[in-house]
């Protein structure tokens, strides 16, 4: 992780099956159906995609920057997990608005109000390898177990960190989907200034993916600048970019669990004061999260 010294760093048992998936509320997936359509989403994130690092001086503000440039694969990659999560949504809640967003009671009975996945929170071994402990953070609530370094290698980490994407692809979903199996994980880039519709978007990402297949976490990528909002304990001097596992919800999706990271890595010196597991608001994170962006 650096910053300028960069941060590379019991529901209802309704069953909803489309596109190749089924999603069983509080317990594991079904076999699917529609075959390739799993294979289909994976692939989003192989394909050659725009380069995207946190290096380069150019980095100090975010202003103005569009979403990151997608790929042909993965927009359509995403556009199916999307419809599916709005579909999930709506059948587990009953009664979801138009946008897959759960706004009313009798929409919100149907899931938890608040749910986290188990602790993994692990210190990143060095200080830009915040992409490689996520992502083994991640494994780890998947029943996985993987180290830092061999994780790193599959990434592409190097001294400027783990990159959003390059011409091998998305390295945090393809590595996601290359060692586990119970979800097929897609990326959501925005805008430095994300909007309403973005927001509402990355909540039902949230509560869906926190809740389908047993539970799987979310990965974020963000672009902390200086004088702007920052992760908790994070200096809000500094410019910061950090992956970070989202690990759950409160209020409906409002609110934001993740695990950091940074909280015992004796290379950041600031890392004393960055607790080991945080919650912000979802337009807290959204807003960090802007010209980056995140995958689920």
């Amino acid at each position: 992780m650096r910053g300028r010294q960069r941060v590379a760093l019991a529901t209802t048992g309704v069953v909803w099956l489309t596109a190749g998936w089924v999603f069983a509320t509080g317990g594991a997936a079904l076999a699917g159906a529609g075959p390739g359509s799993a294979a289909l989403i994976r692939r989003g994130a192989t394909g050659p995609a725009a380069p995207i690092t946190d290096s380069g001086p150019a980095l100090m503000s975010k202003a103005g920057l569009q979403a990151p440039v997608m790929s042909a694969a993965m927009r359509a990659a995403n556009a199916q997990k999307q419809a599916m999560a709005r579909a999930f949504i709506a059948t587990v809640g009953l009664a979801a608005g138009a946008d897959g967003k759960c706004v009313t009671k009798t929409c919100r009975r149907g899931l938890p109000k608040a749910r986290d996945l188990r602790p993994t929170q692990r210190a990143q071994v060095n200080n830009y390898y915040c992409g490689p402990a996520t992502v083994t953070e991640m494994l780890a609530q998947m029943g996985k177990s993987f180290g830092q370094r061999k994780t790193a290698r599959e990434l592409g980490t190097d001294k400027n960190g783990t990159n959003w994407s390059d011409r091998r692809g998305y390295p945090v979903p393809a590595v996601l989907n290359k060692n586990q199996a119970r979800n097929d994980y897609v990326a959501v880039g925005l805008p430095w200034s994300p909007n309403g519709a973005q927001l509402r978007t990355y909540e039902t990402d949230l509560v869906t993916d926190v809740n389908h297949q047993g539970g799987v976490p979310l990965a974020g990528d963000a672009y902390e600048v200086a004088g702007g909002p920052h992760l908790v304990g994070h200096p809000v001097n500094q410019t910061i970019f950090h992956w970070l596992d989202i690990r759950g919800y409160r209020k409906s999706g409002t609110t934001t669990d993740y695990e950091d990271s940074v909280h015992g890595a004796s290379s950041i010196g600031w890392a004393a004061g960055v607790p080991a597991y945080s919650s912000l608001p979802s337009a807290t994170i959204v807003d960090i999260f802007g010209a980056r962006g995140y995958d689920w």
